[in-house]
């Protein structure tokens, strides 16, 4: 039932996602803590460990740069390069441990000190594989993020033993999600979430349900992680959660979209699941949206909207 493509990979995978409160601004004291929590994930018998988005550091900028809305020095002090000292820390852990870790940290760029981004780290017992760096920052008023850091310019999806990965970062993964169907078509099965989505009226469902319907698009396992309590000033809600297509009995056929774990919306949790290739390569074998994607139009229709083709339209002659 294993496509011959993903036949050299592992078949299950036991996934946690981290319900995560960082100590703001205490970038050391925050590391021991993530290891401590990386190690009990693994005593668990979980193989990937995720946390959430920023939790290195703390997500919110400094109250200086949040009210004159300029580059936070907190954020600047404490971003580094990767590979750097926690990353590097992180990857003694993971070679261990036997584990992959996926964390949220602000990366400092390696050739201009002015660059910063909203990064997640992607740690595998090898080594570090790389960051993933968030494309769609938050706009001011709403978030300084866009002061603060700089876009990335790349959709990566990561060689794992348990297939390839796709990491997205909030923003990114929650209103466009034309990049989890690349990473999907890169040959992506999990997609991975890190989030620092802050506490307001309907936020858990909100969490629940796109990750859930990422999942569903797809036909993939999906997982955010998303930090829980308060940062600095803002209160965050958690509710990391794992989704995907389940097969229930042959009676009822495939369900498209299942809660598989969800955490607290208030206290720190490890949110946890075994995720079965099986089972999903199963549903792909009942529906395979990939051979009936239009392909051509829809890339012929992107490029119709596209600010360069939009542009020349409006020449004259």
């Amino acid at each position: 039932m294993i496509p011959k493509r993903y036949a050299k990979y592992e078949k299950t995978v036991s996934l946690a996602c981290v319900n995560f409160t960082a100590i703001w601004g205490n970038k050391a004291a925050t590391l021991e803590k993530m290891k401590a929590i990386t190690r009990e994930a693994a005593l668990q018998g979980n193989n990937i460990i995720v946390f959430p988005e920023i939790a290195l550091t703390g997500h919110e900028c400094d109250e200086e740069g949040v009210s004159n809305h300029k580059p936070c020095a907190m954020h600047r002090e404490n971003a580094e390069t990767v590979p750097g000292p926690s990353t590097e820390e992180m990857a003694k852990l993971a070679r261990e441990l036997d584990v992959y870790i996926i964390f949220g940290m602000p990366e400092q760029d390696r050739t201009d000190s002015r660059l910063r981004y909203i990064a997640s780290a992607v740690i595998a017992p090898e080594g570090i594989l790389g960051t993933y760096r968030k494309l769609h920052l938050g706009p001011k008023p709403i978030s300084n993020e866009s002061v603060c850091f700089v876009p990335g310019n790349s959709i990566s999806v990561w060689e794992t033993r348990y297939g390839p990965l796709g990491v997205q970062i909030c923003k990114d993964f929650w209103f466009y999600p034309e990049l989890s169907r690349i990473m999907a078509l890169k040959g992506a099965r999990l997609l991975i979430n890190t989030t620092a989505s802050p506490a307001r009226p309907g936020k858990p469902y909100f969490l629940v349900q796109l990750t859930g319907a990422r999942a569903t698009e797809n036909l993939v396992y999906t997982a955010s992680a998303n930090l829980v309590g308060k940062d600095r000033s803002m209160n965050f809600y958690g509710s990391s959660s794992i989704c995907g297509p389940v097969f229930l009995p042959s009676a009822f056929g495939p369900r498209f979209d299942a809660v598989i774990a969800t955490g607290s919306d208030h206290t720190e949790e490890i949110v946890s699941a075994t995720l079965n290739f099986e089972k999903l390569h199963r549903w792909w074998h009942f529906l395979d949206w990939t051979e009936d994607r239009q392909a051509q139009l829809i890339a012929d229709e992107f490029r119709e909207l596209s600010p360069a083709v939009a542009l020349e339209k409006k020449r004259p002659g």
